[in-house]
């Protein structure tokens, strides 16, 4: 609930609305796996209590190929995000589970049937997130972008290899182990990334404050202070924006994709608008990133809208 409420306090961080996600689905699996199976049920049926257990885990287990390719923009996952965990692991488990336990009415069979491609393919896809990662990152080893994203991972695999678990029987009690400190290290990252961010941004409206002579004024009095300011200059939002675009070294290409990006478009999107490659948004970004000392889009939009005194 904080994580949500936080999103919405701060909806600009789709990374953070990625990780809600991943908490969302961890839950639908501890309840599930926490219930069932159980043959003391007098209902929903066995066969019925094994597909919820073991599908909340495949869901959980499809879901993090997508996280990593939209909260670390790893484009090289997109296929596999949206085509590839539909086909080898979600469309699997769906049909030969069912379909082989109506046939011979053996609980173990089915899954072993209906488990052993989606376990093949969770293997695949910890490798190739680990080589997109990699690709990503091979020029700036030393960024602690690469480190996050490579924690990240590490704290993921456990829950990328639940099909793996289910294949080979293992048991709940270590399975439900790994998954819930790969979830502890990665809200440990959040908390970490969370309080650097509200620093700088105390900081910064520490600087606006003592540009004023009022060193000791609360944070809600230095937001209020710097609205009235803004509210003085005549200035919206928009063209405060404009004006700092230009005030800052960009080229053309570069100002033209930071206003995609402040609509909110994909890299995608904005790529297929401007008729480039991805790859090509995406160094524009990261010039763009150097240029103004910041780290991602949420720093970069408020560099520009509020922070930058033009």
């Amino acid at each position: 609930m904080y994580q949500i409420f936080y999103y919405l306090g701060h909806p600009q961080d789709k990374h953070r609305l990625y990780y809600v996600g991943l908490l969302f689905f961890l839950i639908l699996k501890n309840i599930a796996s926490g219930f069932f199976p159980d043959p003391n049920l007098p209902s929903p049926s066995l066969v019925v209590q094994y597909a919820i257990a073991y599908g909340m885990g495949f869901l959980m287990g499809a879901y993090f190929p997508y996280y990593f390719y939209k909260a670390f923009e790893l484009a090289r996952l997109r296929w596999h995000a949206l085509y590839g965990v539909p086909l080898f692991i979600l469309l699997p488990f769906a049909i030969i589970f069912p379909g082989k336990f109506l046939f011979d009415g053996n609980i173990d069979t089915a899954i072993n049937y209906g488990m052993v491609i989606p376990a093949g393919y969770a293997l695949i896809l910890l490798f190739l997130i680990q080589q997109s990662i990699q690709a990503k990152y091979k020029k700036d080893i030393q960024d602690r972008r690469f480190f996050e994203v490579t924690a990240v991972y590490l704290a993921v695999v456990p829950w990328a290899s639940l099909p793996f678990f289910a294949f080979f029987r293992i048991h709940q009690v270590p399975e439900a182990l790994l998954t819930n400190v790969g979830f502890i290290v990665i809200t440990v990252l959040f908390i970490r990334r969370s309080i650097r961010e509200s620093r700088q941004e105390y900081d910064k409206l520490l600087k606006l404050a003592s540009a004023n002579g009022n060193e000791s004024l609360s944070k809600l009095d230095l937001i209020e202070q710097m609205i009235r300011q803004l509210e003085a200059t005549g200035i919206s939002p928009s063209q405060r924006f404009e004006i700092n675009l230009g005030t800052v070294g960009l080229t053309a290409r570069e100002k033209d994709i930071v206003r995609q990006v402040r609509s909110g478009k994909t890299y995608k999107l904005i790529a297929d608008e401007l008729y480039i490659s991805e790859r090509t948004v995406s160094k524009h970004i990261q010039n763009v990133f150097e240029k103004l000392g910041v780290s991602n889009r949420v720093e970069l939009l408020n560099r520009l809208e509020i922070w930058e005194n033009g």
